[in-house]
């Protein structure tokens, strides 16, 4: 029997996650979160409702739980929020991570993280794993500062970058996706940028990438990304021919024109192959991701 923690249950890809292990009789999960959970009728998952600033409440949630894996996905996400707000960022993007790799030794259990292509500064993207970190702006400086924690103090992890996650479930803030669906919906002009480059990636392919990871205790980096490179305006007229919407509301606009608080890394995205080969698989297109997108919302709603 596995018995998986993960923190930070509320958010898109812990969805995601729960989603795809929900089903498995082998699989034990307890979900951490700041928020209470809508309870699931399965005897095989528990919610705990857990602060990442109560370190306490963590530890005795974990060791009463006794994990063999905690996947980590408590994040400060917003990039300008992070350099507004760097005290925030350290705590729950350096901080945080440093406590779950010194729980996951304690309990010997295997840490699965989640970091971020903005640790990269974003010349010479799509990265791979061997290209060395250089982030621009402190949420990436923040996330590059948990990875180096874990790959200190934690024995068995698995760090996994990923980039522009988007897909159904979540109470997390709103992801691009949404952004641009709502906004175009409600007939609200949106500018995005033409010179900032990724490869958006949607949470169910995390989900099931993570799975197998975890299933055969692969450790070190591993990068994950869909499998088009392209503008956030170019993804943007993508969500909206897909989701039926004006396009003529997205206005082509450059960085410079949208005045963000945090520098940006323009050419940034991942290169996933090193996870392709080695788990077999082939993550999505956005055209592809957003379709299934969208039949996951019309199935739930």
């Amino acid at each position: 029997m596995e018995r998986i923690a993960i923190t930070g249950a509320s958010g898109k890809i812990a969805s995601a996650l729960v989603e795809y292990y929900k089903g498995q009789p082998d699989v034990k999960l307890l979900l951490l979160s700041s928020k209470e959970l809508v309870p699931l009728p399965n005897e095989n998952i528990k919610a705990v409702v857990a602060s990442p600033f109560d370190f306490a409440a963590y530890k005795a949630a974990l060791r009463a739980f006794q994990p063999s894996v905690i996947i980590n996905t408590v994040a400060y996400t917003d990039v300008d929020g992070c350099e507004t707000n760097r005290a925030l960022a350290q705590q729950l993007n350096a901080h945080f991570p440093e406590m779950l790799a010194r729980f996951a030794r304690t309990f010997d259990a295997h840490l699965v993280h989640y970091s971020t292509d903005y640790v990269f500064d974003g010349t010479a993207g799509p990265y791979d794993e061997a290209q060395l970190p250089n982030p621009i702006n402190y949420y990436g400086k923040s996330k590059l500062a948990g990875e180096n924690a874990i790959r200190a103090l934690c024995e068995r992890f698995t760090i996994i970058r990923t980039n522009v996650v988007y897909g159904f479930g979540g109470r997390a803030k709103s992801d691009f996706v949404e952004w641009v669906v709502r906004s175009c919906s409600t007939n609200i002009p949106i500018r995005a940028a033409t010179d900032q480059f990724s490869n958006p990636t949607l949470s169910s392919d995390i989900a099931i990438a993570t799975a197998l990871l975890v299933r055969r205790r692969c450790g070190g980096m591993y990068h994950i990304g869909g499998a088009d490179y392209c503008s956030r305006y170019e993804f943007a007229c993508t969500i909206a021919r897909v989701f039926d919407l004006r396009q003529d509301l997205i206005a082509p606009v450059t960085t410079n024109e949208l005045q963000q608080v945090a520098r940006r890394p323009l050419r940034a995205g991942l290169v996933p192959l090193k996870a392709e080969v080695e788990l077999g698989i082939r993550f999505s297109g956005i055209v592809e991701g957003l379709a299934f997108y969208r039949r996951q919302v019309r199935e739930r709603w």
